[in-house]
């Protein structure tokens, strides 16, 4: 039986995964959805270390892991370090939106989204923990080096800009571009990872659970052997 590790946005639940899990169950896979470690205390080499030892405690052996956010760029972390795995997927998990840019000056757009974050995480030393924690991580360099399959799903119906000031919704459209164009020369150059949208928001296995599914058994099915 083929098994499968659900991971959960970041400051989100497990429960995010009971419309998909279901469906993933229906075509024969055994589904094991679980929590992240707390925010405060994040690192990345702690969260790869946690979903071993999660594997580990439910018995699991060589499952596909896919995670959400947060969990999706964990289950990206895992690919690079686990050719066992038949299948690794990120639902639209993103580190800082401060490059690469497209159609702005780059300075000024890094700029502007780095004032941005320290304005959202003054007097909180926690997130300002974790937004360090995912200013580290070249998301791009971990794309390009996966040794299992790797499915990265973006969204493309959410309108995130819109709810930002115009100088920031500005930068933020231009690191969309920017970040879509070098993860296409990633996939181009890269045979174990592959590129899919769905036009959702955020939070696709809720919106859209049938097509998220839908992703997941096509790519387990046509996985490179």
């Amino acid at each position: 039986m083929v098994e499968i590790l659900l991971l959960p946005g970041g400051g989100r639940t497990s429960a995010d995964w009971r419309p998909a899990a279901p469906l993933l169950e229906a075509a024969g896979l055994r589904t094991v959805a679980v929590e992240l470690p707390e925010l405060g205390s994040w690192s990345w080499a702690g969260a790869v270390e946690y979903v071993g030892e999660t594997i580990e405690r439910h018995g699991l052996t060589r499952p596909a892991v896919a995670g959400h956010s947060l969990g999706g760029i964990v289950a990206a972390l895992w690919a690079t370090e686990h050719p066992e795995c038949p299948l690794a997927v990120n639902l639209d998990g993103h580190t800082n939106p401060t490059g690469p840019f497209e159609g702005v000056d780059p300075v000024e757009a890094e700029r502007t989204m780095r004032a941005f974050l320290i304005e959202q995480t003054t007097d909180d030393p926690e997130m300002s923990h974790f937004i360090a924690q995912m200013d580290a991580l070249d998301l791009l360099h971990v794309y390009r080096r996966p040794r299992c399959p790797l499915l990265v799903v973006s969204s493309s119906g959410a309108d995130l800009s819109a709810m930002l000031p115009p100088d920031v919704s500005a930068a933020f459209d231009a690191y969309v571009r920017g970040f879509a164009r070098e993860l296409t020369a990633a996939a181009e150059q890269t045979p174990l990872l592959s590129l899919a949208d769905l036009a959702t928001g955020h939070d696709m296995h809720l919106q859209a659970p049938h097509a998220v599914a839908d992703l997941i058994l096509t790519h387990l099915t046509t996985r490179p052997r």
